[in-house]
């Protein structure tokens, strides 16, 4: 830690560095003690570990959540001194008493308190559910900020997120992102327009800059105007296709499901797997709970029947309940309707042609899903169902009122 309370009560932050003489003066002025558990704390500093206090006798520090590493100390000093530089009413390594923990940053806005932590070691999903509701309790908004050296790319658009990387994802259903700092680079980034196509595979796009030019008032992610993954999310589908099945397992519910309705992987009909809105809610990758609703309710409809959403939405929270459908944990994002990528599908699927609304809330069918007899016919309808559909497509999922 960076900050301790010395014997008169009087609380002092260590600078970046610190000479030798600067060392031996501070050690011999007096005791300095730990703001949370009150024991003794002593400086430690070196040619490699910046300065920072450590607990003298080991002691389990009830406040403290793990080793902090020469770069977490680095990363939420750089974080303080860019909200402070800004005039922002912060504390460094703040205790809270209410609920027996330390944070990184204390900020205060207006009468809204924030803690933020940067996060450089990995914890346990329990681990971060309980700090975030402990914030929550007593109304303090948690700001949670990775490490930028853990995030994995792929190519320019596809990232791989752990689920433990996944729980850093904040902002809104609509508008959801992910906050990396690097102190070494002094870069804050943001992952946004986060479009995942399977448990781990993210398709996003990754925004940096200098810390120093920027302001903490402006720095939440625009709003995207545009979907510029579109092939690359086709080349994935495609794949799925034909190479999923060489890894699926006979206990695996979606390969038996789609046995027993008479559809294969590499022929599954073209209208499944859409990029759809808010499909970070969902864990299942979306070829995948697609297929589901197409078994359980479009494949044993007719031209001219009745689908309601109600019916379709209560099979995909059967499907949940079985286990077949698993819903992503995002704690940091509110007003959580894991039904919404639902409704989205049906009313894209309404826009394209293949239901019309007769009220609300009903459709009728009025164009069967197409259904490939083999995989060279599958990749032909799937490219000419893509450019009569790209535009429509694009813009269901950017422009999040219009559907």
């Amino acid at each position: 830690m960076l900050s301790a309370m010395k014997e008169d009560g009087t609380w002092i932050t260590l600078p970046e560095k610190l000479t030798g003489n600067q060392l031996l003066a501070m050690k011999a002025s007096t005791g300095y003690f730990c703001p949370c558990c009150k024991t003794e704390v002593m400086i430690k500093a070196g040619m490699i570990k910046i300065p920072h206090f450590a607990h003298k006798n080991n002691t389990s520090c009830h406040a403290s959540s793990e080793p902090e590493s020469t770069y977490h100390l680095m990363g939420k000093r750089n974080l303080y001194q860019w909200l402070v530089s800004h005039k922002f009413h912060a504390k460094l390594e703040a205790y809270i008493p209410a609920i027996k923990r330390r944070t990184d940053i204390l900020l205060t806005i207006d009468d809204q308190r924030y803690a933020i932590e940067f996060q450089c070691s990995i914890i346990s999903e329990a681990d971060f559910h309980e700090r975030t509701r402990a914030y929550q309790s007593v109304k303090i908004i948690p700001i949670w900020i990775m490490d930028a050296k853990q995030l994995k790319r792929k190519s320019k658009y596809e990232f791989s997120l752990s689920a433990f990387q996944w729980l850093f994802v904040s902002g809104t259903y609509q508008h959801p992102f992910l906050w990396m700092y690097c102190p070494e680079s002094h870069q804050l980034s943001a992952l946004k327009n986060m479009t995942p196509f399977s448990k781990r595979s993210v398709l996003a796009e990754l925004t940096t800059a200098p810390l120093n030019l920027l302001s903490p008032n402006q720095i939440t992610p625009r709003y995207c105007d545009a979907f510029p993954f579109l092939m690359a999310w086709r080349k994935k589908r495609k794949s799925w296709c034909l190479h999923r099945v060489r890894t699926a397992k006979r206990s695996d519910p979606i390969f038996y499901g789609l046995y027993t309705h008479h559809l294969s992987p590499a022929t599954i009909p073209i209208e499944i797997g859409v990029p759809i809105q808010g499909m970070h809610l969902i864990e299942t990758p979306a070829i995948e709970w697609q297929a589901w609703l197409y078994m359980d309710v479009f494949q044993k409809k007719k031209i001219g029947e009745k689908i309601e959403m109600n019916e379709v939405l209560g099979h995909f929270i059967r499907r949940i309940k079985l286990g077949n459908i698993r819903q992503r944990p995002l704690p940091l994002i509110k007003e959580k309707d894991v039904g919404n990528p639902v409704r989205k599908y049906i009313q894209l699927l309404e826009k394209l042609g293949y239901l019309k609304e007769w009220k609300e809330g009903i459709f009728t069918v009025t164009t069967p899903f197409t259904v490939p007899i083999t995989s060279d016919q599958s990749e032909a309808l799937e490219r000419i169902f893509y450019q009569q559909s790209k535009i429509m497509i694009e813009k269901a999922y950017i422009h999040y009122n219009e559907l």
